[in-house]
């Protein structure tokens, strides 16, 4: 086995600086890094032209982030195409992903050879067919070793439950214009607006008081501000954000001044909330120069910004409250959620490997059932069941997340699956009704003991379907689950405060934030790559600093005694100006093939942006999709990269 190792050994070596395999690599792991550094090689100009591999480099990388590193992608789009960040949610799922349990794997060695040759072939081969692909990878943070996980459960909405933005957020941004209007009486013009969803992206933060939308990097240095839809210039973004002789002190933008907008569900209400700003200003101008305005549009021009936000999101509440979204979504799911083959496999896959699975959502369980007939049996209407609740061996609907992982004195109700009905419990065990049946006392007393009876493997000749509660907390699912530890748990959740920050921080639960977005960032860091976008942004980074360095120190030397004169010195400003502006120049042009306004969602600038650094910091896992699990055995020890600073680069950029 050593001898077959001894031919990988220089390309498991760069793979283990890269964190893409652990020290003691085993013989897949090694070839798998082989296969990788091989296709990296041919996207790659050789260093010397002679077909030999360049010198590795860190500072080649686009990002330290784990998916910033990757092989040769199948199938990815042209330049021409004009994919955005959102494209992919309209999208059908990919069909490439191979399920680990249904792929006929290479694990024997041709004419019944033994040579080590052979033996790395069969590793490489296999290797090769056990690598997703980009868009269907996992990416690590914090090592995970998935036969420690003893319950893995999921979020619902956006996470095994994909909505069509083109249908979803458009049916949801048409009933909030209504309720503005008709409950808060704004101008009736807005009824005519549409929504452009492929304009906001996750990640940005609202400033409720002054009408402005903020990227960020990850100190929490404003890059990117608009007002409205309309760009502040550079001076007015420094003064309003990034001065640091603010009287107030240095701005954390988590007041009540702020909203983060980090669901896909807030996407709509943030682009609603630009359009507003713009009709403010308008409004305010038209009064201004000719008046007339009629009485909704005067009161709109008065009402202060962080007014207008919070009647937004009033009015997205009361969608949700007054059924008028749900009943929608219900007279034809197809036409708002995507279904997904592979879900009910991968849900299998996990129960049959032994893992408890779960489904913990905010979706009330009237429609909770509504979508996950839809997404396990394509049913809808009187064709709706409780069978897909036997895929969970537990269903929390109502949970009111974050709280739910806080609130340990919150009542628990058993939900009636055939009537919708919610049931007193007595802290999760069932309760008998005054005057219920002997039968029904009988039934209940044996499905307050079923959960032990599960954990040791009884069974009683009856079938354990798992039961649905709404509301409780973290400690009834514990009990349910058999769970001691909340590092027995792995959540996999879309919303990175209420699913992946509060689960980690408060009940150390394990988490994987799913990220639908991910896979559009990947398709344009490949193209960079491919394109060696990356490596003419680090020679302009590099010739910038160089020059602004020299122009620094001949200034400082200068004020002290002149040793240069004026035509040189005036040749080092020009060029440390131009050197300044091409690099610039060029990293606006790469952000803007991720997104035309926003740029790349992990990034601000050259620094990791605020969702970034959020994502790295609480969630061990992250993925474009919940069914990536499938394409992984669910006994995967997954391992994050080696950190890096400044210092460990080979060259600084």
């Amino acid at each position: 086995m050593r001898g077959a190792l001894r031919p990988l050994a220089t390309h498991a070596l760069a793979a283990r600086c890269l964190g893409r395999c652990p020290p003691r690599a085993r013989l897949v792991a090694a070839a798998m890094c082989s296969g990788a550094q091989q296709r990296q090689t041919r996207l790659r100009p050789t260093a010397d032209g002679n077909g030999a591999p360049p010198p590795f480099r860190r500072d080649a990388l686009p990002s330290l982030l784990p998916h910033g590193q990757f092989g040769q992608r199948r199938g990815h789009a042209s330049r021409g195409d004009a994919r955005t960040h959102v494209t992919g949610l309209s999208d059908p799922l990919p069909e490439d992903l191979l399920a680990w349990t249904d792929r006929p794997l290479v694990t024997h060695l041709k004419d019944g050879s033994k040579t080590r040759g052979a033996a790395g072939e069969v590793a490489e081969r296999l290797a090769e067919q056990l690598t997703p692909s980009p868009a269907n990878r996992i990416f690590c943070n914090r090592s995970l070793n998935m036969q420690h996980i003893t319950a893995v459960g999921f979020d619902m909405d956006y996470t095994l439950a994909m909505y069509k933005p083109e249908t979803f957020e458009v049916l949801a941004y048409t009933l909030t214009c209504e309720n503005l209007v008709n409950v808060y009486g704004y101008p009736r013009e807005i009824l005519q607006y549409e929504y452009d969803h492929e304009y906001m992206v996750r990640g940005l933060v609202v400033d409720k008081k002054r009408g402005n939308i903020l990227k960020m990097d990850r100190h929490k240095y404003v890059k990117v501000a608009r007002h409205g839809f309309r760009p502040m210039d550079a001076e007015t973004r420094i003064k309003t954000y990034n001065a640091t002789t603010s009287p107030g002190g240095v701005d954390r933008f988590d007041g009540s001044n702020y909203a983060n907008v980090d669901t896909l569900f807030s996407l709509g209400e943030t682009y609603l909330f630009c359009q507003l700003v713009e009709l403010k200003e308008q409004l305010i101008e038209r009064g201004r120069e000719a008046g007339g305005l009629t009485e909704a549009e005067t009161a709109l021009t008065t009402k202060p910004f962080i007014d207008m936000y919070s009647e937004i999101r009033a009015s997205v509440d009361l969608c949700h409250r007054d059924g008028s979204l749900k009943a929608a979504v219900a007279s034809d799911p197809e036409k708002y959620i995507h279904r997904d083959d592979a879900l009910v496999p991968m849900l299998k896959a996990l129960r049959s490997a032994g893992k408890k699975v779960f489904l913990l959502t905010n979706s009330l369980w009237d429609f909770t059932n509504v979508v996950m007939n839809h997404l396990v049996h394509g049913a809808s209407g009187e064709d709706k069941t409780a069978e897909w609740t036997e895929l969970f061996d537990a269903v929390v609907t109502g949970s009111c997340k974050p709280g739910f992982f806080e609130n340990e004195r919150a009542a628990i109700f058993e939900v009636d699956v055939e009537t919708s009905a919610l049931k007193n419990t007595d802290d999760g065990a069932p309760m008998t009704p005054i005057g219920a049946s002997a039968a029904a006392s009988q039934a209940d007393a044996f499905l307050a003991t079923a959960g032990a009876r599960a954990g040791e493997g009884k069974n009683d000749g009856v079938a354990m379907h798992a039961k649905a509660y709404q509301g409780g907390s973290y400690r009834h699912l514990h009990s349910m689950l058999g769970v001691s530890s909340g590092a027995q748990v792995l959540y996999v959740g879309d919303h990175i405060y209420g699913d992946i920050l509060r689960s980690k921080k408060t009940l150390g639960w394990r988490t994987m934030l799913v990220v639908p977005e991910l896979a559009h960032e990947m398709e344009c860091l490949e193209r960079a790559m491919e394109e060696d976008t990356l490596g003419k942004l680090r020679d302009l980074r590099r010739r910038r600093t160089a020059l602004e360095d020299a122009l620094q120190l001949a200034e400082f030397q200068m004020s002290v005694e002149k040793t240069m004169d004026d035509d040189a010195y005036d040749a080092l400003v020009r060029d440390a100006t131009e050197a300044r502006l091409s690099h610039r120049e060029e990293l606006r042009r790469m952000h803007a093939e991720f997104h035309p306004i926003w740029g790349q969602m992990m990034k601000a600038g050259n620094q990791n942006s605020r969702f970034a650094h959020q994502l790295e910091r609480y969630a061990c896992l992250y993925t474009s999709h919940a069914r990536n699990l499938l394409a992984y055995s669910p006994a995967k020890s997954y391992r994050g990269l080696s950190d890096a600073m400044p210092h460990d680069m080979d060259e600084n950029v």
